[in-house]
C-alpha cells in the first residue's frame, strides 16, 4: 500500500472503539483501539465501599459508588464506610458526598476522615443544610426542603485541623428517615503510604443511622 499523509485521508465522521491508532510502544510500533483508548484516559472507578486508587500521576483521579446501603450503625462506636487504599506519597484532595439518614430526629451523625498511614498537614471540612422555615443568621447553608436536613446551633459547618479529626456530629434532623446529604472534603499531604478511610458513628448509642446508596467520593492525586 502506498505512503499517504494523515491529511490526505478520509475524515472520519465519529469516533468508534473498533477504531485502530499506531504508537509508539518502547521502540515497537503498535497498534491501539479506541476502546482502550477511552480505557486509559477515564478515571479509575471503585463500586462498593473499598478498593485501590489510582496514583499513577499527578493529576490522577479515582471515583468510588456505593450502589447499595451500607450496615447500619447502632452505637456511638466508629465504623467504617468507605476506603480509598494504598494512598501514597504526595498532596491529596478527597471529597464525599454522602447520603444518609437516622432512625430518629434526636440522633445526628459524626463523620471522620482517617489516614492509616502518615499525613500531616491535614485539613477536613463537612457541610451540611440545615432544615429550617425561618430565615438563618449568615452563617449556615438553608435546605430548599423545609422537612430535610438536619437541626442544631449554626454554623452547619465542622472543621478539623488534624488527621481523624471529628466532624460533628449535629443535633437531629427535622424528619426521621428522610435522606440527608453532607458534603466532606480534606486536604492532606501523605508522607507515608496508607488508606484513606471514611468513617462514622451515631450521637447516641442504641439508635440507628447509616450511609445510604448514592455516596461517593473522589480522590485526586495533586502532586
Amino acid at each position: 500500500m502506498a505512503d499517504t499523509k494523515i491529511s490526505a485521508l478520509t475524515a472520519a465522521t465519529a469516533a468508534a472503539g473498533a477504531n485502530e491508532f499506531a504508537i509508539n510502544e518502547a521502540g515497537t510500533s503498535k497498534k491501539l483501539t479506541g476502546t482502550l483508548l477511552k480505557s486509559f484516559m477515564r478515571p479509575t472507578i471503585i463500586t462498593g465501599n473499598s478498593g485501590t486508587v489510582d496514583q499513577s500521576d499527578i493529576g490522577a483521579t479515582t471515583l468510588q459508588i456505593l450502589t447499595s446501603a451500607n450496615a447500619d450503625i447502632p452505637t456511638t462506636t466508629v465504623v467504617t464506610q468507605l476506603t480509598a487504599s494504598t494512598m501514597g506519597v504526595g498532596w491529596w484532595l478527597a471529597e464525599y458526598w454522602i447520603h444518609w439518614n437516622s432512625d430518629t430526629t434526636t440522633t445526628g451523625i459524626a463523620f471522620i476522615v482517617d489516614h492509616t498511614g502518615t499525613a500531616t498537614p491535614f485539613m477536613s471540612t463537612r457541610i451540611d443544610p440545615i432544615g429550617s422555615t425561618t430565615a438563618l443568621a449568615t452563617v449556615g447553608i438553608s435546605h430548599q426542603t423545609t422537612d430535610e436536613g438536619v437541626i442544631g446551633n449554626l454554623p452547619s459547618v465542622w472543621a478539623a485541623n488534624a488527621d481523624a479529626g471529628v466532624l460533628g456530629p449535629n443535633a437531629g434532623v427535622t424528619t426521621a428517615t428522610s435522606v440527608q446529604f453532607s458534603y466532606i472534603t480534606a486536604l492532606l499531604l501523605v508522607t507515608g503510604t496508607g488508606d484513606l478511610l471514611f468513617r462514622a458513628n451515631s450521637e447516641i448509642a442504641s439508635t440507628v443511622t447509616r450511609i445510604k446508596a448514592g455516596t461517593c467520593a473522589r480522590y485526586t492525586r495533586l502532586s
